[in-house]
């Protein structure tokens, strides 16, 4: 029974937003020293999947809506690239516990940070990220936004892009 009561109690919490390509469910973040906490939306997309022969080396078209209510709470697969690599750099810095998600050339995606029990309507400060990794490594998935959202009171921006032959050194 308790099983049960948590699942639906952590479910209140999963924000659901609209947009005009279609609804997003994403997740409550807690984050330590802050009651309201921050909901973020993982993996969403902001270009076609460039996938296949048409779209690989293109650049990204436009994304397509969804009907229904996409899944907005699971880390996007990373962009092409070494991923021993990026284990070994990971290593080598200390940072031993860190899930890496696969790869894949469909992975033009964001992660979005909102603080959490803001009116529809705040107009809040926007701060994009895009990561580094000499255009050869990195992902959205190695940064968490969730504190800067909830401590600065903003809305934060992860972008993921095509890395090495496939994005800027092609």
């Amino acid at each position: 029974m308790s099983v049960l009561f948590l699942f639906v109690a952590a479910d209140l919490h999963a924000p659901e937003v609209h947009t005009k390509l279609g609804s997003l469910r994403g997740t409550f973040v807690s984050v330590k020293g802050k009651e309201a906490g921050v909901h973020a939306f993982l993996g969403v997309p902001f270009a076609k999947p460039p996938v296949g022969p048409a779209l690989r080396l293109a650049a990204p078209q436009p994304v397509e809506g969804w009907k229904g209510v996409r899944d907005a709470t699971q880390q996007p697969l990373i962009c092409v690239q070494n991923k021993q690599h990026v284990h070994n750099l990971f290593e080598q810095i200390g940072v031993l516990e860190i899930e890496i998600p696969e790869i894949s050339e469909d992975c033009l995606y964001l992660n979005i940070y909102t603080p959490a029990n803001r009116a529809p309507n705040a107009k809040l400060p926007v701060m994009v990220w895009i990561h580094g990794g000499g255009f050869g490594m990195g992902s959205a998935s190695m940064y968490d936004g969730s504190a800067l959202a909830a401590y600065q009171d903003t809305v934060v921006v992860l972008i993921q892009y095509r890395l090495g032959a496939l994005g800027f050194l092609r």
